[in-house]
């Protein structure tokens, strides 16, 4: 029991870091879509 405890309490851990992760991809998601316009603009005018 102890070790079904420890593990359910190891994945529960995990489960809180994949949820950490996707919310921070979501947020680098939507950086990179808003800048996302400046940088072609700069590319086809010739500035990168």
């Amino acid at each position: 029991m102890d070790v079904q405890q420890r593990l359910v309490a190891y994945l529960d851990g995990l489960q809180v870091q994949v949820s950490a992760l996707r919310a921070a991809q979501t947020e680098t998601g939507k950086e990179l879509s808003a800048l996302m316009p400046s940088i072609l603009y700069k590319a086809f005018k010739g500035d990168l």
